[in-house]
């Protein structure tokens, strides 16, 4: 939306790489430990974020670093695995997209990366230029060892590949009642894979099972599956009317369509 006038149209893209976004999900960190925590605790709480784009982990290291007691965070991808494969190894490469039951984390470079990688290298914007530039040029990044140790000391990392998915719905709807979505469940396998220290592991989730149904029954069954009840606001949806626009690939174009429908 870059194309149309702020002033004019008070628009933006809260996308996964705008900071306000970041800034907001600092929040989530927050919240989530003074719900586990007794009043007045310090004690450090662990993290396992489902990410492909490092959006919401990155924002649980600004919390830390703003002071919240966080004692491990866990980078949980799927197999699109370019951070898990980096904190493994020191290499982030580029690799062929695999369509997974965990869509919105099918990323195969994962832009907020950098910015924590601006950090580990000690804030240095010269050195992580060079190695975003040879990134481009060679679609593989190999961190110095003091830049690999570094994120290390920051973050663990567990890839949780499709069957696991679905494992791990299947095992937390059988033994809890509770239906987790594909990119929830990575959070928690990923939790169970790691493991922590600390006394509580929070695993944040993402989303709500109904926009992923196929998945979910091939989980739990097609006979648990007719049990579960959709909220209406969600159930709604199917009877809606449905609308979509066909455009030409041409900024002026779409501009004049926004521009249309807010008049």
């Amino acid at each position: 939306l870059s194309f149309c006038v702020p002033e004019q149209y008070n628009l933006g893209a809260v996308n996964s790489i705008n900071w306000a976004r970041i800034l907001a999900q600092t929040v989530y960190y927050v919240y989530a430990y003074l719900q586990v925590t007794p009043e007045g605790s310090s004690e450090p709480v662990s993290f396992s974020v489902p990410t492909g784009n490092f959006g919401d982990i990155l924002a649980g290291y600004y919390a830390k670093r703003m002071g919240l007691p966080v004692a491990d965070l866990v980078v949980a991808t799927n197999e699109n695995d370019i951070l898990d494969r980096f904190f493994k190894t020191g290499s982030y490469s580029r690799r062929e997209c695999r369509e997974t039951l965990s869509p919105s984390m099918d990323i195969t470079i994962s832009s907020n990366f950098e910015r924590f990688l601006y950090h580990m290298s000690g804030d240095d914007s010269a050195k992580l230029k060079g190695m975003m530039n040879n990134f481009e040029s060679t679609g593989e990044l190999v961190g110095d060892q003091d830049i690999v140790d570094a994120c290390k000391s920051e973050m663990k990392s567990a890839m949780v590949p499709d069957d696991t998915v679905l494992e791990t719905i299947g095992a937390y709807y059988e033994k809890f009642g509770y239906v987790l979505d594909p990119h929830s469940a990575i959070g928690v396998a990923a939790a169970t894979k790691t493991g922590t220290d600390a006394k509580y592991m929070v695993s944040l989730a993402c989303a709500h099972w109904g926009k992923f149904p196929a998945a979910v029954e091939r989980a739990v069954g097609k006979e648990a599956m007719s049990n579960l009840a959709l909220p209406s606001h969600l159930a709604e949806l199917s009877e809606m009317e449905q609308r979509k626009y066909v455009l030409q690939n041409d900024e002026d174009v779409i501009k004049d369509f926004i521009v249309q429908k807010l008049a």
